[in-house]
């Protein structure tokens, strides 16, 4: 019986040497083995596009999104969907959608809320909103629409 396993241990043991003699070529056969195998997962397709954004870019979509639901609740449906147009543009194109949103947000300028309360949580919105466009503008060094 401890034949046998000395046996076993010594047939590793040439095994491994000739491995480590033949060195790369072998990693190169493993992988080529590996890569032909396809271990290849289905990904959401909506995590893919979150990851391909910018941080600043994402805080301007959520500060949109929230200014979008509180103008839905008030009825004001017109302005929700420039706000809705403008967030997929800045999905798919940075720099038009931060000129599309800046657009948008000259046109909300003139709406007022009824409550008071409501009224200073979106002008903070829309200040917050317009500081990340803003921040996200300079980092790509765009430059002002006249």
């Amino acid at each position: 019986m401890l034949e046998v396993g000395v046996g076993l241990l010594a047939g590793l043991l040439v095994a491994v040497g000739f491995l480590i003699m033949a060195g790369p070529t072998v990693s190169r056969a493993v992988r080529l083995l590996l890569r032909r195998r396809s271990f290849r997962f289905s990904r959401p397709r909506a995590a893919a596009n979150g990851s391909n954004l910018h941080p600043t870019t994402g805080k301007a979509l959520a500060a949109a999104g929230r200014l979008a639901e509180m103008l839905k609740e008030q009825g004001m449906d017109r302005h929700v969907s420039a706000l809705r147009h403008a967030g997929a543009r800045l999905e798919l194109n940075e720099a038009d959608g931060i000129y599309a949103m800046h657009e948008a947000l000259r046109h909300l300028r003139g709406v007022r809320l009824a409550d008071r309360d409501d009224q200073e949580i979106f002008e903070g919105l829309i200040g917050q909103l317009r500081k990340t466009l803003n921040d996200r503008a300079e980092q790509l060094e765009l430059l002002p629409r006249s």
